[in-house]
């Protein structure tokens, strides 16, 4: 998947059920993904279309 990144690099994860949930729900081709570390809350707006927001909980990574 074609991404273009800013910031830091952050690793996270998510269920992948909620996340494609989402995705699927958000009506445009590009979307933009905003967030502030691994654990906390991920926002992601669709770039054009209509105005749509979904949020989104990682969850913990183990070693």
């Amino acid at each position: 998947m074609p991404a273009k990144i800013s910031g830091d690099d952050i690793d996270v994860a998510f269920n992948v059920k909620y996340l494609m949930e989402g995705l699927k729900a958000l009506p445009a081709t590009e979307i933009l993904m905003q967030m502030n570390g691994n654990l906390t809350p991920v926002i992601f707006t669709p770039l054009t279309g209509v105005k749509m927001t979904y949020l989104a909980m990682p969850v913990q990574l183990r070693n």
